[in-house]
């Protein structure tokens, strides 16, 4: 009985209840009347094909919202939520989805050029075909996501998590891993040249015909990391600690290896002329002739 007694005292006293702040901000978005609607709750809105050019939606609930081919350049998602989003064929150019949580989002042949996603949530998300062309992923967590034939030239991934990440035909030319964790990932023919890896754990992950050259990997971790086949010419390999690491027929020629620890690992068939091998430390490894060095 307590809850017709409270809506006949308030309407007695003539109280009304507010709507929340966002209430009609979120009407004039979803009617088109308005770009702007940080902080609303827009969970599962149809934005398809939207203009939403240089929109302010930071801190917005747009769990499960449809952007497809939406325009969102200059957009702000900072801090939004964006679980499940779907940003098939959206264009992000310069968007900012810095810290926004867009666990298992769809951005399937999205357009990500210069896109800030620093500390951005996109555990599982679907990147495969996007352009990510200098975006900024510095500290993201991406486990499990898939970039499947992205093109990421120069984007910087630094410190970010790509646990288990899916990155095979990446074009990553001059790309920024530094710091970054890629422990069982599958980075197979992938166009590396002159990418960045420096003190990086790449554990486990698989490197197999990959274009390294001229890459910089200095103190990264390879422990039982795969790159047969690679072409690791002119690479910086200097002290990496590569236990259990396979090299099989990978191209080694002018690379430097000095101070590298790779034990029980394989060399075989690989392409050393030139390399530099100074103080680097060979225990078990099977070398390029099949012999097993002591």
């Amino acid at each position: 009985m307590m809850k017709p007694v409270l809506v006949i005292v308030t309407a007695a006293l003539g109280w009304t209840l507010a709507a929340p702040a966002w209430a009609d901000a979120a009407a004039d978005f979803k009617a088109g009347a308005s770009k702007n609607c940080p902080g609303c709750s827009l969970a599962g809105a149809d934005l398809k094909h939207r203009d939403l050019t240089k929109a302010d939606l930071s801190g917005a609930d747009l769990t499960g919202a449809d952007f497809y081919a939406a325009t969102m350049t200059g957009a702000n998602f900072s801090g939004a939520k964006l679980d499940g989003a779907r940003f098939k064929r959206g264009d992000l150019t310069g968007a900012n989805l810095s810290g926004a949580n867009v666990e298992n989002g769809n951005f399937h042949a999205a357009v990500l050029r210069n896109a800030v996603l620093a500390g951005a949530d996109l555990t599982g998300a679907d990147l495969n075909r996007t352009d990510l062309g200098r975006a900024d992923l510095s500290g993201a967590r991406l486990g499990a996501a898939m970039l499947y034939g992205a093109q990421a030239s120069g984007t910087k991934f630094v410190k970010a998590d790509l646990t288990g990440a899916m990155m095979g035909h990446t074009r990553l030319g001059g790309a920024d891993f530094d710091g970054a964790r890629l422990i069982e990932a599958d980075v197979t023919q992938a166009a590396l040249r002159g990418a960045s890896f420096l003190g990086a754990t790449l554990d486990r992950s698989s490197f197999d015909h990959s274009d390294l050259r001229d890459a910089r990997m200095a103190g990264a971790s390879l422990a039982e990391t795969r790159l047969p086949w690679a072409d690791l010419r002119n690479a910086d390999l200097s002290k990496v600690a590569a236990d259990k690491a396979v090299f099989y027929s990978s191209d080694l020629r002018g690379a430097n290896l000095a101070g590298a620890k790779i034990t029980n690992g394989v060399l075989h068939r690989a392409h050393v002329g030139d390399a530099d091998f100074d103080g680097a430390v060979l225990t078990g490894t099977q070398m390029p002739d099949g012999s097993t060095h002591p």
